[in-house]
């Protein structure tokens, strides 16, 4: 097995291990939900901080505040989409809002089409409705609900966070700049940080916000995730230097169902704990395990595209 390829598939298990410590966090460490994304905004506004020596450095009159904008408002948007997935796995499995979450590339593609002036493969327009149909398998909870789907409030909330993780991979390819890594940079995460800072104007936020701190399962949830996810991310880069980016990111499609091996083998090994992350009974499951492949796959190929 090439490098590349071992290391792009040991990105979207950790990533999906992050998605799990997300749920776990909001489901049993933290009264509101809010205050979680707000401590992430914190570490976010920290890291900005360090690096705004480093774009410092390079003199004022190097500063490209047309590029630092842009990527502030990227990263607000990304923000935006955090804080929108962070209520919805509150309310719904994190499977499922994963698995709808993963639309976000179908949208970057249409939204290429429209404002980026690219052209669609016949082969990317049938991926397209591959995808759109696991996304609404997945979306069936088998008469789990009255209406026999996911509540809407739930999947607009995850397919709110879809769109703006979208919106910024467009900001992205707008405003990059070979020459203004550092800025780019900087500004992606200051803007990432401010929105969630926003959120201390939650009186729930400012109530729990001072105590939430000294519960050491939470912190050490938290701590596990950033590492996890600076990991992967250094994995990601590794992979994309030594591989196809286009491949590469056909191999990270698999998250959804890394997410769903997770949540069953928890709910197997721990059923007093995990029962309730996964739909209990085969004729439900299995249309859920057959959504979430038909999703990875039309995701996959759309990537390749």
């Amino acid at each position: 097995m090439s490098l590349w390829l071992l290391l792009a598939l040991i990105v979207p298990f950790m990533l999906a291990a992050v998605n799990v410590i997300d749920k776990l966090v909001v489901d049993r460490h933290v009264k509101t939900t809010l205050l979680y994304p707000f401590y992430i905004g914190i570490i976010e506004m920290l890291m900005a901080s360090s690096l705004l020596a480093t774009v410092l450095l390079t003199g004022l009159e190097d500063v490209n505040w047309t590029v630092i904008g842009g990527a502030m408002a990227m990263g607000a948007v990304r923000g935006l989409g955090l804080v929108t997935m962070v209520l919805a796995l509150r309310l719904e499995q994190v499977s499922r809002v994963i698995a709808l979450w993963f639309l976000s590339p179908i949208m970057v593609v249409g939204m290429a089409v429209v404002f980026l002036s690219e052209s669609v493969s016949s082969l990317a327009i049938g991926a397209i409705v591959m995808a759109s149909i696991g996304a609404g398998i997945v979306s069936w909870t088998g008469g789990e609900s009255s209406r026999g789907f996911m509540t809407p409030k739930v999947i607009a909330l995850v397919l709110v966070s879809a769109f703006a993780w979208a919106t910024a991979n467009i900001l992205t390819k707008q405003f990059v700049d070979d020459d203004s890594f550092w800025q780019l940079y900087f500004g992606s995460r200051a803007g990432f940080g401010l929105v969630m800072l926003v959120l201390i104007f939650s009186s729930e936020v400012r109530r729990e916000a001072g105590t939430g701190w000294r519960s050491r399962p939470l912190v050490g949830l938290f701590l596990m995730a950033e590492i996890i996810v600076t990991v992967s991310l250094i994995l990601f880069y590794s992979a994309i230097k030594l591989g196809p980016v286009s491949l590469v990111s056909a191999v990270g499609a698999i998250q959804p169902f890394a997410v769903l091996v997770y949540s069953i083998a928890l709910a197997l090994l721990f059923p007093a704990l995990f029962s309730g992350w996964v739909t209990r009974g085969r004729k439900r499951l299995v249309p859920q395990i057959i959504g979430t492949l038909v999703l990875v796959v039309g995701v996959s190929i759309v990537s390749v595209q």
